[in-house]
């Protein structure tokens, strides 16, 4: 595989949300934008969290869905990120341990793109 940096394979067309919001929102904002996550970001756009479908699956089977959840009471705050030039052979460790998506953030810690095991995947078949 070519080295390559992460820039070039990111999604840059990103879903957010603030971490006040409902979590129902937040599953309507991913359902409308047909991703599989979303980022929770701060008035000041820097990521403070992420949320997958799969948090949802956790949240529904503890609540009532329609409850006012906010999206800070569940997301995952320890959120594994690469920055824009890391080489995707990079991110073979990080998609090992269970990572489905990995936000980019840069020097300013800035959310400037997202990588999904999607994306690592149509490289890869890609490049063979």
């Amino acid at each position: 595989m070519t080295d390559l940096a992460v820039e070039r394979l990111m999604s840059t067309d990103l879903v957010t949300i603030g971490p006040g919001a409902a979590a129902a929102d937040a599953a309507r904002r991913m359902l409308e934008t047909d991703v599989s996550s979303i980022l929770v970001v701060d008035d000041d756009g820097r990521l403070t969290g992420l949320i997958t479908a799969t948090d949802f699956v956790s949240l529904v089977r503890r609540n009532d869905p329609e409850d006012e959840t906010s999206v800070e009471a569940f997301m995952t705050t320890d959120v594994v990120t690469v920055s824009p030039d890391d080489s995707v052979e990079e991110l073979a460790e990080p998609t090992d341990r269970g990572y489905t998506h990995l936000p980019v953030v840069d020097a300013d810690d800035q959310l400037v793109g997202m990588v999904s095991t999607t994306d690592l995947t149509a490289y890869v078949s890609e490049q063979r």
